[in-house]
Order: structure tokens, then C-alpha cells, then sequence
């Protein structure tokens, strides 16, 4: 059978689907924290601990829940958008790998499925696992989940969104309850006028478009959320949304808001994106999705695998006098993709914060190194060990927390 990659979706969508999803977490996550904390006397500096437990490069999976909870026993639906997206913090960039809703798994205790049915019968753990075996991947990192019908509940709220709708939308669906009567132009939407844009999907491009207005939505609900007006909303909107489950994730206010950073730092252009190559397959009188794996595989390793950039060598020096902070460091420093040339002693225990020294101008991946270690102070010098010195030397201070 020849197998036929799917076109590639404009990189502002999937742009959007990995930052505008976390737009409302990222906004009200780091409100809530911070209210939270003082309301109940709490250290607020923990909200800006190292983001993601010091890791510069990670894996998120991004999952879009439909409205088919109501109707399943676990709580759950199908997912309807799932994507993982590579997030490297030190070199700014973003990778993102599309998984279509329809490609064929194994599913333990359930057999041959769809993948978006792995939500419906784990949530996201479930669909961490099917994602994470079916791309080959060692591990993703974090994950969040949300509920787009269930957000337009949030509308109403905040008074509404404007939204430039794009044509005239006429659809009526009695026994779904859907009914969609709306004109082409700028428009203030409550939230039922909210919820029949984002679910229609009369276009001749079909979820394509679909994702496209679900993006601007979100992008127009972030917007009027954060306003001044309903700043003072903010803990009555974000106990809707915890209660409600309209948004889930795991990661912390402090990633959320380094990712919130990152978008403003990451041009359109350099947001790669992929959909998982293959071709549709009937079986049994289900239309799968049957990936390529050979070609899946170059995909996820150009897109998902620890960036090559960061491949420098790395001394780590003691500076602090406690035994093992070179080797703890050495670790995390191997885990996010470094080489550890050597690690041992600095000259002196008197170190009161961080040092990173660059041996060499070329070297990738200092800027990452500084934020994962909290380092301020960035020199460079030559290296005194000639042709076998290491690119980068860092010396540990008494500032730092394992």
C-alpha cells in the first residue's frame, strides 16, 4: 500500500493549539498561585522556583476533550486534538508532532482502537502512555487537557468575547440541541453564541477550520479574562474550571509561566510542525489512521529528541564544600542532553552563588545551563587545558537547592 503524508497544518494553528491552550492556565494559574499564597501566609518566591524541576528541554502533550464525557462511565471523552510538543527554554524553540484522533493502537484490555479512545478509557495518564509507546519516546514530561464547549461556560463570566466571525454560520441540530444562527463580522458572543462558533464545522476544509476558530476563541477568552475588570473574578472563574475540569494539567504555575515567556520570545517562523505520516485504512468497517513507522520514526527524532545543539561539554566544580553537588548537578546536566567532561573540586569551598565560565564562544546551550541552575554570573576565558579543555565550566555556589 503507498502511504501518503498528510498536509501540513499552517504553523500558526498548531502555534496556537500549544500556546493559546495554556493562555488561560498560564494567566490564571500564576494569578491563583499567587493569591493563594498570600491568602494563606505562603513563601510567594515559590511560584518562581526553576521552572519544569530544572530541565530546560521537555515534552508536553497538548489533548483537546469533545463532548462525549456525559455519555461514558470513566468521565471522560475522546479526545479530539492530541499533540506533543518539544519545548527547548534554553535554545527558544518549539517542535510540535500532530497524532491524528483516528490512528490505529493496541490499547491493553481493550484491543485494536483509536487512539483518542485512550482518553475516554484512562485520561490523559492513559494517553501520556499510548502516545509516549507509539512515538518510541522515552518520556513526556507533562500534560494539559482541555475542554473547549466546557470554557465557553467561562464566557459569560467575563462578559462575553468579541470575535471577528469570519462568515455567516447558519446550522440547527434539535436533537443535539445545537442551534447556530450567527452573521459574518465583529461580534460580542455570550457564551451559547461562543459555543455554536467553536462547534461548527460546515467548511471545505473540516476540522482544519474547525481548530482554526477554536484558536481565535481561546485567543479572544485569554484576552478578556485577563482585563482589569475581572481581575477580581479571577478565584470564582478558576474554581469553575478546577470543579468543572474544563482544564487539567500537571505542570506548575512557575512552567506555565516560563511557557507564557516563550511565546512571546519564539517567532511564527521558528514553530516546527509535523503530522504523523501514513494513510487511512478501512478494517472491519472502521476507517483507522495507519501510521508509517519508518517515517515516523525520522520524524520524532528530528522533531522530539534532545536537540544535538546542546551537545557541549561540561566540567562541574564544587564550590560550595558539600559533598556530592558536583555529581548532583552532573546528572541533571546529563539528563537535559549535556556531556559531563569531568566534575571535582573548584580552587576554593567560598562560593556564595553560581559561575558559568565558556571556554568556547561556539558553545550551545549556556543560556540553558544559567536558567537551570539559577546562575547569574556569565564569563568567558580561555580554557588553561588546551585541546581536551571542556566548552563550558560551571562552578556550584552555596545558593543552590538540589
Amino acid at each position: 500500500m503507498q502511504r501518503t503524508r498528510p498536509a501540513k497544518r499552517p504553523k500558526h494553528v498548531l502555534r496556537w493549539v500549544i500556546i493559546c491552550l495554556l493562555g488561560i492556565v498560564i494567566g490564571v494559574g500564576g494569578a491563583y498561585t499567587v493569591l493563594m499564597m498570600k491568602a494563606s501566609g505562603g513563601d510567594i518566591r515559590r511560584a518562581f522556583d526553576p521552572p519544569f524541576r530544572g530541565k530546560s528541554f521537555v515534552r508536553i502533550l497538548v489533548l483537546g476533550e469533545d463532548n462525549t464525557s456525559r455519555n461514558r462511565a470513566s468521565g471522560h471523552g475522546l479526545s479530539d486534538t492530541i499533540m506533543v510538543a518539544a519545548i527547548d527554554t534554553g535554545n527558544k524553540t518549539v517542535r510540535a508532532v500532530s497524532v491524528p484522533r483516528d490512528t490505529m493502537i493496541e490499547i491493553p484490555s481493550h484491543g485494536t482502537q483509536k487512539i483518542n479512545a485512550s482518553f475516554a478509557f484512562g485520561g490523559p495518564e492513559l494517553t501520556q502512555q499510548m502516545v509516549q509507546s507509539l512515538l518510541g519516546l522515552d518520556s513526556i514530561d507533562y500534560y494539559v487537557k482541555t475542554d473547549i464547549e466546557g470554557l465557553t461556560k467561562i464566557v459569560d463570566m467575563v462578559g462575553g468575547v468579541g470575535v471577528d466571525v469570519e462568515k455567516n454560520m447558519h446550522y440547527v441540530d434539535r436533537h443535539g440541541g445545537l442551534y447556530i444562527d450567527l452573521k459574518k463580522g465583529y461580534r460580542h458572543l455570550d457564551g451559547k453564541k461562543a459555543l455554536g462558533y467553536v462547534r461548527f464545522r460546515h467548511d471545505k476544509l473540516g476540522d482544519i477550520t474547525r481548530t482554526q476558530r477554536q484558536q481565535k476563541f481561546l485567543r479572544a477568552l485569554a484576552r478578556q479574562m485577563l482585563m482589569p475588570q475581572n481581575w477580581a473574578k479571577l478565584p470564582r472563574i478558576i474554581n469553575e474550571i478546577k470543579s468543572k475540569g474544563y482544564i487539567e494539567t500537571n505542570m506548575q504555575p512557575r512552567d506555565l509561566l516560563t511557557l507564557a515567556r516563550l511565546a512571546g520570545d519564539v517567532p511564527a517562523e521558528e514553530v516546527q510542525t509535523q503530522t504523523l505520516p501514513g494513510a487511512p485504512e478501512r478494517i472491519r468497517g472502521i476507517s483507522y489512521w495507519q501510521i508509517d513507522h519508518e517515517k515516523t520514526a525520522e520524524i520524532v527524532g528530528d522533531m522530539l529528541d534532545y536537540p544535538t545543539a546542546k551537545a557541549a561539554t561540561v566540567e562541574v566544580l564544587n564550590g560550595t564544600g558539600i559533598a556530592g553537588r558536583a555529581k548532583i548537578v552532573a546528572d541533571k546536566l546529563e539528563t537535559s542532553g549535556f556531556k559531563i567532561a569531568s566534575t571535582g573540586n573548584a580552587p576554593s569551598f567560598d562560593y556564595d552563588s553560581c559561575s558559568i565560565i565558556v571556554h568556547n564562544p561556539k558553545a550551545a546551550g549556556v543560556d540553558s545551563i544559567a536558567e537551570m541552575l539559577g546562575c547569574r554570573e556569565v564569563k568567558t576565558e580561555p580554557a588553561a587545558h588546551g585541546a581536551s579543555a571542556p566548552d563550558i565550566t560551571v562552578i556550584i555556589g552555596r545558593d543552590y537547592q538540589p
